[in-house]
């Protein structure tokens, strides 16, 4: 080890570099000699024992550094973070007051400032980035030595950079654990980064979460000390799962195809100031009815109760045995289902003793998977800002909830998000937002003539992003008393929502409880027997109990498109056969080992409509026209009598 620092204030330099790389240290040793530049060698995490050992994947521990999220095909790629990690110890513990890091395949291309003072750095430089591949923003100093400065604002490569003691101990910070490509983890904390958080940078991607507020100011030297050796990139394949779609966001190369590809940036984004509200402070609130319990969820959607009758039929549905009142919530304060209608109809059920079951739809409107428009509010937000809001806007929610005395047990993130949620507008890039095209239910998930959207792993990383976003909110407000759920509408398709929940799984989607909607009238070949096939998912998808979110049947015949509709496919549209389905549902969920509850939409569609279509969602309410309730009612009870048997 040289001493540390160099008498003339000389930055000391670090060479990652492999025990069985000798050819790659000769070349460096040889490039550094020809600008005279003297260097130690740092030995380098092998990549190759850290896939050998016996670690699991998704959480590990090597050299005393933590990882997360890396499959065992990727762990050779998490070596690489862990050398630069181990170094920064080193020189934190050293208290190493400036340091040069170069990994073995760059190449200096120009002399190094003799001394520090003459590098003529910014003053709150913690990081300066010394290759080409960081992409620059504006300049904002002029260094000595014919060296500028400027901010980093995408891009990505940890090749060679000069480091602080400052900024070594908050990059410590950021990557514990190391979730993500080293690049890209560490750029995310870049405080100049996120404020040009606008496509195509996407940077809110990888952030780690842990250390969500630790920033450092990073600078990229004009013109670039150090170049990538190979101009050829294989960075993409074999990597990381999100790796291949940030390279594709971030840096322009297309991993479609095996094979390396030519390294062409992007050019920076145009910058543009962003704020970041603190999430709410978490508060303690007792667990109301059987789902905050972990029981069996008898449920009602109140949603489209009229206010004036909520409290009234709240109560009722108390009395015959309903446990949780589902309630959705729209973006738009002035939309349909605001937050302060939702607030109102969820003080209305908690009071009547029903637990809040909140579906965040992320819309100004219905979301369902024929749409899943962005709020107008939202249109215009790049990816990493539309993942802050959501995370923010969920946290406010459920703190409005909270504060009004009926935080929720359940909380959906979205509505029937097969198709993935807030998708992009037209004209849009596709990437601006979470769209998802799965293959019809005719047809195996994934199979021919699925559209190529729905295999492509950019998508699902937005998704994954979008979703642990929300989730994140909740666990900032209400991070015991309630549980997440996804929900998907294929409570008639498992394998379709099999195939769904492997791909959520893949990427890292956080949730507590699996949703479907299940809808005799709307999706083919909806009988109880294919609900029963719930149970199939017990044993892929462990500890993640089933509910199914959505279903309904018509107590009486309704015109629909013209034509009048008098059967389903195994029960009449009367009120007993309306009975006999629900508690045809409710037992085949029960009986299921991951059976978790059943909710029933449309429960307070009250009056006479006769407009074509209208009327099909008036027929399905558990209140007849007068607001008198029907026989279906009395399963609830029985249900939750079985239950405690």
């Amino acid at each position: 080890m040289p001493d540390l620092p160099t008498p003339d204030g000389t930055p000391p330099v670090f060479v990652i570099n492999l025990d069985r790389d000798h050819e790659r240290l000769a070349a460096m040793a040889a490039r550094l000699g020809a600008w005279g530049v003297e260097f130690t060698r740092w030995p380098a995490t092998d990549g190759q024992a850290v896939a050998d050992g016996p670690h699991p994947p998704a959480a590990a521990e090597f050299d005393g550094v933590a990882l997360s999220g890396f499959d065992r095909f990727a762990l050779p790629e998490a070596a690489c973070g862990i050398s630069h990690i181990r170094l920064w110890r080193m020189l934190v513990a050293q208290r190493v007051p400036w340091a040069v890091v170069l990994e073995d395949d760059a190449s200096l291309i120009r002399r190094p400032p003799p001394g520090i003072g003459a590098w003529g750095l910014p003053q709150d430089a913690d990081i300066v980035l010394l290759g080409d591949r960081a992409a620059p923003g504006a300049v904002r100093r002029a260094g000595a030595s014919g060296f500028s400065f400027a901010e980093v604002v995408g891009g990505a490569g940890t090749e060679g950079y000069l480091v602080s003691w400052k900024g070594a101990r908050q990059l410590l910070a950021v990557t514990r654990p190391l979730l993500n490509p080293l690049d890209f983890q560490m750029y995310a904390h870049f405080t100049s980064v996120r404020r040009a958080d606008t496509f195509p940078h996407l940077w809110s991607l990888p952030r780690n979460e842990a250390a969500d507020g630790t920033e450092l100011n990073a600078y990229r030297l004009l013109p670039p000390l150090v170049a990538h050796a190979d101009t050829r990139s294989s960075i993409g394949n074999g990597r990381h799962r999100r790796a291949r779609f940030l390279c594709r966001a971030l840096l322009g190369l297309n991993f479609d195809t095996d094979g390396s590809y030519p390294y062409r940036p992007r050019p920076p984004a145009v910058t543009a100031a962003s704020t970041r509200p603190a999430a709410a402070p978490p508060v303690s609130a007792p667990a109301r009815g059987g789902a905050g319990e972990a029981g069996f969820v008898t449920g009602a959607d109140l949603s489209h109760c009229p206010e004036g009758a909520a409290a009234r039929m709240a109560r009722t549905l108390a009395e015959h045995g309903v446990t949780t009142a589902r309630i959705s919530c729209w973006v738009a304060d002035d939309s349909t289902m605001n937050l302060a209608r939702t607030v109102r109809l969820a003080t209305a059920a908690t009071r009547a003793g029903l637990g809040v079951h909140l579906v965040l739809h992320y819309s100004d409107t219905w979301a369902d998977p024929g749409r899943q428009n962005k709020p107008a509010a939202w249109r215009e937000l790049g990816i990493g800002a539309l993942r802050s809001t959501v995370r923010t806007y969920t946290s406010a929610v459920l703190a409005q909830l909270a504060d009004h005395g009926a935080p929720p047990v359940i909380v959906q993130l979205g509505n029937e998000i097969t198709n993935g949620l807030l998708w992009a507008a037209k004209g849009e890039d596709r990437r601006a937002g979470g769209r998802l095209h799965p293959p019809g239910r005719d047809q195996h998930p994934g199979g021919a003539g699925a559209h190529p959207y729905w295999e492509r792993e950019d998508q699902w990383v937005i998704v994954a992003e979008l979703l642990n976003a929300a989730s994140a909110g909740v666990r900032a407000v209400l991070p015991r008393e309630c549980r997440t759920m996804v929900h998907l509408d294929r409570g008639a398709d498992i394998d379709g929502a099999r195939w769904w929940l492997e791909h959520a799984t893949r990427h890292e989607i956080g949730f507590d409880l699996i949703g479907l909607s299940f809808h005799p009238l709307w999706h083919d070949d909806a009988t109880l027997d294919r609900l029963g096939r719930i149970a199939e998912l017990h044993t892929a998808f462990p500890g993640k109990p089933v509910v199914v979110a959505e279903t309904s049947h018509p107590y009486r015949v309704f015109r629909h498109d013209g034509p009048v509709r008098r059967t389903g496919p195994e029960f009449p549209f009367t009120p007993e056969g309306q009975a006999a389905f629900l508690a045809g549902a409710l037992r085949t969920v029960r009986d299921a080992p991951n059976g978790a509850g059943v909710i029933w939409w449309g429960t307070c569609f009250t009056g006479d409509q006769v407009e074509n279509g209208v009327d099909a969602f008036y027929a399905q309410a558990l209140f007849d026209a007068a607001g008198t309730p029907l026989p279906a009612l009395a399963a609830f009870r029985a249900a939750q009598r079985h239950h405690g048997d």
